[in-house]
């Protein structure tokens, strides 16, 4: 693509967030909590990063990357 739009959202819920658009079971989002997620909508050529209110560049840097070259984990 040679145009991306990248949105980032802070929120309080980031774990109920995050676990839910993953695929995240809520047993699985409550003993490893999701601290940000990325992920995309192929049709408006857009990838939403979702963090909490307090976060650093390691993350939204970590959560862009999953932008570019999916799920690496």
């Amino acid at each position: 693509m040679n145009e991306v739009k990248v949105t980032w959202e802070t929120r309080d819920d980031v774990a109920q967030i995050c676990a839910k658009a993953i695929g995240m079971s809520k047993d699985a989002a409550y003993l490893t909590p999701p601290l940000a997620c990325a992920f995309w909508d192929k049709t408006a050529k857009q990838c939403s990063i979702i963090t909490g209110k307090t976060t650093n560049h390691a993350v939204i840097g970590h959560e862009l990357r999953h932008c570019f070259e999916g799920h690496f984990h």
